[in-house]
């Protein structure tokens, strides 16, 4: 059996930490959003802020929690400006 050594162990980690970090940070959110009408920065910033309030559980239900907090958010005119801004809203006008 022929063992890498602690070169290699750190080059893998290094990998797995970079593609992690694209992966979870800027491909996930963008897909995410696009598909949810939440705008990426929104989704990204949410997954920080429930995943600091709950650990990883908020985490994975940052976007559920997030879409119900905007849903609330429509149903009033007094916060309906900051439901709009956490859409995906690109400036578009569809007939």
């Amino acid at each position: 059996m022929i063992g890498h050594g602690a070169f290699s162990a750190f080059w893998v980690a290094a990998w797995y930490s970079v593609i992690n970090v694209v992966v979870g940070n800027i491909i996930e959110p963008k897909v995410m959003g696009s598909g949810l009408g939440l705008s990426a920065t929104t989704i990204f910033f949410s997954m920080v802020f429930w995943g600091w309030m709950f650990g990883p559980a908020g985490m994975i239900l940052s976007v559920p929690l997030t879409l119900g907090f905007q849903f609330l958010l429509m149903q009033y005119e007094q916060t309906r400006w900051f439901a709009f801004l956490m859409s995906d809203y690109k400036g578009r006008v569809t007939r």
